[in-house]
């Protein structure tokens, strides 16, 4: 489901005015979708991750390698229950390393040194709301999936037209509503 929920929040940007790129690599690591927008008295920059479940077993956010230590669990992605400060610490080290870890902050310097960067996080169901809270807390702005769709269907955007390679999806969607 992450290639189709990145192409719906690509086409979401590009109804609002945003040049997008999707799926940059930054050696092993990606980023989802970066939008840039001119807002006529300045750049809107931002860096948009995309992580979203129907039905989640896990949380958002990798254990620590502490943590895999200390609960004595066999992988980072454990759904083993958390307390809030386990929850806490792995949200923030999951924010280091989606947007503010040194090899993304070049990237997006290199496309766009003058302006600072917003960090979104659209999101659909988690295991536990309070790790949306810690990653808000770190600076991320959250926006889930399922207002991306309603003003998708809506046709809540600011641009009548299709952008990405989900315009055609977006109008099967649509086409339940007519």
């Amino acid at each position: 489901m992450a290639l189709q929920a990145e192409t719906l929040v690509e086409e979401w940007f590009n109804r609002n005015g945003y040049f997008t790129i999707r799926g940059i690599k930054v050696k092993n690591d990606e980023i989802d979708i970066l939008a840039i927008k001119n807002l006529g008295h300045g750049w809107d920059c931002v860096h948009c991750e995309v992580q979203v479940s129907i039905r989640p077993v896990t949380y958002i956010s990798k254990l620590t390698s502490q943590l895999v230590t200390e609960l004595g669990v066999k992988t980072s992605s454990s759904a083993k229950l958390r307390t809030e400060p386990q929850i806490a610490s792995c949200a923030k080290q999951w924010v280091v390393n989606k947007y503010t870890a040194q090899k993304k902050q070049r990237l997006r310097e290199q496309l766009n040194s003058n302006n600072s960067w917003r960090y979104l996080f659209v999101h659909g169901n988690v295991k536990d709301p309070k790790e949306l809270a810690y990653i808000a807390s770190e600076g991320v702005e959250l926006l889930s999936f399922i207002q991306i769709l309603k003003d998708l269907c809506t046709k809540q955007t600011h641009l009548d037209f299709a952008g990405s390679s989900a315009g055609d999806l977006v109008e099967i969607i649509n086409f339940i509503h007519n």
